[in-house]
């Protein structure tokens, strides 16, 4: 398990040097033939693995109140009343990570719910459920890059 916590350590590292120079306009820009912005893939990847990993563990997922709204699967930028604070999606990009190693390490997930994604698999421990995350950060990855490739 150790190593799939790694990989993704390794994978929002790539991520913060994808994003951590872009100016805001450049994070809320939705580029032609997107659905959404970098601002939105962040806040995604931060509100799955909260609620595949620490929800279903039955822990709280330690993020805003408003993730949900802002970030759940079909959600949309062009429904934003405000733009997210970039600052704390940088943060938690880092700190969530962090948190999870740390997590694992101190034994705090005792339980796992199992669950069936919308793409067909099927989780049925916390290890599972840490490296399909990791896989749903290397689309979200690509999906960044490939926005800032048109902005």
């Amino acid at each position: 398990m150790k190593e799939a916590v790694s990989m993704l350590h390794q994978t929002r590292r790539l991520t913060y040097v994808a994003v951590g120079r872009l100016s805001p306009e450049q994070w809320y820009k939705i580029p032609p033939n997107f659905d959404n912005n970098i601002a939105w893939n962040i806040g995604h990847v931060l509100y799955v693995t909260g609620s595949l990993i620490y929800r279903l563990s039955g822990l709280a997922n330690g993020l805003p109140d408003d993730f949900q709204t802002l970030y759940k699967p079909g959600s949309s930028p062009a429904d934003w009343v405000e733009e997210p604070d970039i600052k704390q999606l940088k943060g938690l990009l880092k700190s969530q990570a962090t948190q999870l190693a740390e997590d694992v390490d101190a034994g705090v997930f005792k339980h796992f719910q199992p669950y069936k994604t919308t793409t067909g698999f099927q989780l049925d421990t916390l290890e599972e459920a840490i490296v399909f995350n990791n896989f749903h950060e290397g689309l979200h990855l690509g999906a960044i890059l490939a926005i800032k490739n048109c902005l």
